[in-house]
């Protein structure tokens, strides 16, 4: 499960986020993502920790059967302004209760760095996932904590290599399809894997 300190601190801090992942280029760099894997991206499409809603704002212009999801009701909130003729859950993304039918493509965005249990979560996904579905994994690295806004980000989350993502799937029985990259600043880089 989920560190309860992420479901506060992202009640806290939701439209502060928000800026700084606009004002930063993180959400740029998820787009151009999503623009990049538009050929491994199918309906129905999951998007297990929608956040604000950006990544579902950039397939709704190609994409109709989209579903979003985000244990935090707060950034929902915000999600729906954005897209509100997409449906939205607030499930925990390891156990995704509320989820029964299967997907074509699940995306995790910002996500893993944050789960307590990686495995059962991607079991879960699996379970989800059509026959020829795909899950698209994005994380950047190496991980920049911000210095000013949300400064608790630190002690609630364990950034992970993409090397590491892959031997973390691998091991659950998926494999590497597609990984590409793009930057957000001169620091650091956000990093799409694309399992089968």
């Amino acid at each position: 499960m989920i560190n309860m300190n992420v479901k506060q601190f992202y009640a806290c801090n939701t439209n502060i986020y928000d800026l700084h992942m606009l004002q930063t280029g993180h959400y740029s760099a998820q787009k151009r993502i999503i623009k990049k894997l538009c050929d491994f991206i199918s309906e129905p499409i999951l998007d297990v920790a929608c956040g604000t809603g950006i990544i579902l704002v950039q397939l709704s212009k190609t994409k109709n059967k989209i579903f979003g999801n985000d244990f935090s009701k707060e950034m929902i909130v915000v999600a729906k302004q954005k897209s509100p003729q997409i449906t939205f859950t607030t499930d925990n993304a390891e156990t995704l209760i509320h989820h029964n039918k299967k997907y074509n493509t699940i995306i995790c965005c910002n996500l893993l760095f944050y789960l307590k249990n990686r495995n059962k979560a991607i079991k879960r996904w699996k379970e989800l996932l059509k026959n020829t579905g795909k899950i698209i994994v994005m994380e950047e690295y190496p991980f920049i904590f911000p210095r000013k806004e949300l400064k608790g980000l630190a002690k609630i989350l364990k950034p992970l290599r993409s090397e590491e993502i892959i031997k973390l799937f691998r091991n659950n029985n998926m494999e590497l399809v597609k990984k590409i990259k793009t930057k957000i600043d001169n620091r650091h880089k956000l990093y799409a894997c694309v399992f089968a």
